[in-house]
């Protein structure tokens, strides 16, 4: 193999490293978006009113 081949190699080499590495980037952070939409504190609290006042005693 020439070494003009060779450079031509390591720089396609190089692109499909760099495009792994923006897809494994892109990857990690849907995972952890996920995961905090998943497992984060949740946005459905409890009403402090409506069916809780159904027991509330003090009448």
């Amino acid at each position: 193999m020439s070494e003009e081949n060779l450079e031509k190699i390591i720089a396609q080499q190089a692109t499909t490293i760099q495009n792994l590495t923006d897809e494994i980037k892109l990857l990690r952070e849907q995972v952890a978006y996920l995961t905090q939409k998943r497992y984060g504190k949740s946005s459905e609290q409890m009403p402090l009113s409506g069916q809780l006042n159904l027991f509330d005693e003090e009448k």
